[in-house]
């Protein structure tokens, strides 16, 4: 008798739990749209080499007016022929309460003289190699109601400063986005502070202002004008090389670097 009131017991489990999970609704995976915020921008500019540690601060606003704060530092580097090197990291909390850390998600290696651009992930030893080609530096959009007959932009120069020991040239643009321009219901104004080096040819701090994006920082500091120890602009050995220059895909190489 025992046993049927245990058998009865266990089927009554099994039941109750098989019907919670078919009534359990199903739907395919989603995922939370990313946000990305665009780096300080380094140009291979020759016989201007430096190393600084680049900092971000992103304060993000949201709809009650609440915000979320997160930092990241990451080491970037130019030698005298302008190759780049730099850290790409993981945002952190803000404060920080020491229970995160930045990680290291990329090395990237850039080459103006041998026009190679290397993304090495640092854990799992493996490159992806491209092509790298210098942008055309695009002149200074003009200032005035813009083409799209939408939007409106104001240049602002705020003199000479100093920053970091640099000469800087500093700049505010504002960005009027009239209503209804990109859907929005109110008129929408961006603003951007620039601390540009004409030495360096880099801007060595940008502020951002947007409704969209937030509260944006960007910065360098304990910048060096000394030329960087060579070993900043060369792949480490061990690596994987995964060439994607190839023009058939299905041909690609792969090798391992010396």
């Amino acid at each position: 008798m025992c046993g049927l009131k245990k058998f009865a017991l266990g089927f009554t489990v099994v039941l109750l739990a098989s019907t919670a999970s078919a009534q359990e609704p199903a739907h395919a995976p989603d995922h939370r749209a990313q946000k990305y915020i665009a780096p300080l921008d380094f140009p291979p500019k020759p016989n201007a080499p430096f190393l600084a540690i680049a900092k971000t601060t992103w304060v993000q606003i949201l709809p009650d007016a609440s915000t979320v704060t997160i930092q990241n530092e990451r080491v970037v580097a130019r030698d005298m022929d302008g190759r780049i090197f730099q850290e790409r990291r993981s945002f952190i909390p803000v404060p920080d309460d020491g229970k995160q850390q930045s990680l290291v998600q990329l090395n990237v290696y850039s080459d103006p003289l041998e026009h190679t651009l290397y993304n090495c992930n640092p854990y799992a030893k493996v490159c992806n190699l491209f092509s790298y080609y210098e942008s055309v530096t695009q002149p200074l959009r003009p200032a005035g109601l813009q083409p799209d007959g939408m939007s409106f932009l104001t240049r602002e120069n705020l003199g000479t400063d100093t920053f970091e020991g640099l000469d800087v040239q500093r700049t505010r643009e504002t960005f009027t986005f009239y209503k209804q321009s990109i859907g929005n219901t109110k008129t929408i104004l961006r603003v951007v502070d620039y601390w540009y080096s004409p030495d360096l040819g880099i801007n060595v701090k940008v502020v951002r202002h947007d409704p969209r994006d937030g509260d944006q920082t960007l910065w360098l500091t304990g910048i060096s004008r000394s030329v960087a120890d060579p070993t900043y602009f060369r792949v480490p050995s061990g690596y994987q090389i995964i060439d994607h220059r190839v023009a058939d895909p299905a041909h690609q190489a792969t090798r391992n670097e010396p």
